[in-house]
């Protein structure tokens, strides 16, 4: 499957794991509803255009499905299109602002244009207000791992995993995270584990590079 530019958190330097893969940031949404069910499958075997097409017919029928515009950002992104990805992040949050999904993924793509100490207080609000969503978990790991602060990205990437153990981009940041603290042992463990689960489901980051670090690290 086709993985075009993303917007990215980049890996700062750590002299022990300068080869670590750069963390990936965006992630597909799990679908719930059976009219994007299809759409759904689609991109997590990397058929991005018949997700598209999927998506796209879910919201001709129903304009405000949230499933829908939050799977058609996911492509967005996946596709490089990110102005489109944040207008559907910005239409979501206008119907709900309190949309951790939406707030998540729109903090992804700006990343690189606001202030990671102003974007890392905003998470912290989302989350003081909705601790159980784990994907603001994953959005406070990115900000931390901006600022090199990798002891408490590693924290929240663990507790993003821990809440859903079969997601493989959850996996794979948190064996960065891992490989950047020098705990090359766990970080072997899950970036193996990244790559198993992609290979079931799908993923956004780099697999051959994955594998690759895979090999370099110590068993």
């Amino acid at each position: 499957a086709s993985r075009a530019k993303r917007p990215a958190v980049a890996a700062p330097s750590a002299p022990a794991a300068d080869s670590a893969p750069q963390l990936n940031i965006s992630r597909p949404v799990a679908q719930i509803n059976p009219q994007v069910e299809v759409a759904y499958a689609a991109f997590m075997s990397g058929e991005i255009a018949t997700a598209r097409t999927a998506y796209e017919a879910a919201l001709r029928d129903d304009p405000s499905n949230r499933d829908a515009l939050l799977g058609l950002a996911a492509v967005d992104v996946r596709t490089g299109r990110l102005d489109a990805a944040e207008a559907a992040y910005v239409r979501l949050l206008r119907a709900d602002p309190r949309d951790a999904h939406a707030q998540a993924g729109l903090l992804g793509l700006r990343s690189a244009r606001v202030d990671p100490l102003a974007a890392e207080t905003r998470v912290k609000g989302l989350l003081a207000g909705d601790p159980g969503a784990h994907v603001l978990n994953f959005a406070l790991a990115n900000q931390l791992a901006q600022q090199g602060r990798w002891p408490e990205a590693q924290q929240q990437y663990f507790k993003a995993y821990s809440s859903e153990p079969d997601n493989p981009d959850f996996a794979f940041n948190l064996a960065v995270s891992l490989d950047h603290l020098r705990q090359f042992k766990l970080a072997r463990q899950y970036y193996e584990r990244a790559v198993g689960l992609a290979a079931k489901r799908g993923a956004s980051f780099d697999v051959a590079a994955a594998r690759t670090r895979i090999q370099q690290l110590p068993e």
